[in-house]
């Protein structure tokens, strides 16, 4: 049987408390803002303000861009020793991706750049305490109980997250094939490509640890445990005289030619899948373009698990019907009905382990 496993940000959330979609940078300051210095009882925020310029750089810009947040930058400023946060709900338009397709369709190099580091920042700083002894523990369950355990011509997976919290155990022997041609490969890393039959990570929207040179397209790999500044000193070799930055794949970007070659290979697994298990992962109904992958390449006799999350016992049935009816819109050509897992990632790997 050949088993695709599809990870979005609720995979990573759950493993390592990383930020989903809505909270993506704008709740870096919130989560990792040190420990405010007080001086003669007045909170001295002059370091906090120094490491956090780029945040505020970016609120900036939101104020800008956006004139109903005008008063975001005067929160920020005045915010004292009190937890900077805005107080109502992120809309779907303010989301980091939404801004760097904007910022793209209007050439914003600079922006683009500020953008792609903070989101590096947030999520490097996720995946560094993620990697201490007692965090990440449900993506190393994921390799010990499942891919451990598989035989990796079997099973494939498809990722939808920029994080680096699913890599490589070296001591437990497990590769991943990211089906793309990098033209610089840390040394630390090199030994993926010297054995055989690695498991398939397709990262369709790139890899916080694959850099790209924005100029010549030079494709890095670095190892997997980067500090949230890597990025600030990376130089291109080619003498391109820019940054090397963090390849996110960013809606019409002129990477098309280096991605399309992963969603070729995400076509030809899901092409072959008998078992497809989706974890976090919602399909949004703006992303077209995934529904219309999977609805494409899914044979119609494909076997279909949907692990999610509901805290609520009476909310569970609700939920369950909910999901069925999306699955039955989105992909009326199944035949199965899906299998609904509400009990979350870890309850997903709880009943493997049964």
């Amino acid at each position: 049987m050949t088993h695709v496993y599809v990870l979005g940000a609720g995979a990573s959330a759950a493993s390592a408390g990383a930020p989903l979609g809505k909270d993506l940078v704008w709740s870096y300051f919130d989560e990792y803002r040190p420990l405010t210095l007080h001086r003669n009882g007045i909170p001295d925020l002059t370091e906090e303000n120094k490491s956090f310029a780029g945040f505020r750089k970016f609120l900036e810009l939101y104020s800008l861009l956006y004139p109903e947040l005008r008063n975001i930058l005067k929160e920020w400023d005045e915010r004292g020793s009190e937890v900077f946060w805005l107080q109502h709900e992120i809309h779907k338009n303010y989301y980091v991706d939404e801004l760097l397709e904007l910022l793209h369709q209007n050439n914003k190099l600079d922006e683009i750049a500020l953008v792609r580091n903070l989101i590096f920042e947030h999520l490097a700083l996720c995946c560094f305490y993620a990697n201490a002894e007692f965090g990440n523990k449900l993506y190393k369950r994921f390799i010990l109980e499942i891919l451990k355990k598989a035989s990796c011509c079997k099973i494939s997976i498809i990722s939808f997250n920029f994080d680096f919290l699913l890599h490589e155990d070296f001591r437990n022997n497990i590769y991943f094939d990211y089906l793309i041609n990098f033209d610089w490969i840390d040394d630390n890393r090199k030994k993926i490509y010297a054995v055989k039959n690695p498991f398939n990570l397709i990262k369709l929207n790139g890899s916080l640890d694959w850099g790209i040179c924005p100029l010549c397209n030079m494709l890095f790999l670095y190892f997997p445990n980067m500090s949230d500044k890597f990025y600030t000193d990376k130089k291109c070799p080619q003498g391109c005289n820019i940054n090397i930055q963090p390849f996110i794949v960013i809606p019409h970007e002129k990477y098309n030619s280096i991605i399309d070659k992963l969603w070729l290979s995400a076509i030809n697994e899901l092409q072959k899948a008998d078992m497809l298990t989706i974890i976090g992962y919602s399909f949004p109904a703006y992303d077209k373009k995934v529904i219309n992958l999977f609805s494409d390449n899914l044979k119609p006799d494909v076997k279909i698990q949907i692990v999610d999350h509901c805290g609520s016992k009476e909310n569970q049935c609700d939920k369950k019907n909910d999901l069925l009816l999306k699955y039955s819109e989105m992909f009326p050509m199944l035949k199965n009905e899906p299998e609904i897992i509400l009990t979350g990632f870890e309850g997903y790997l709880n009943s493997r382990s049964r």
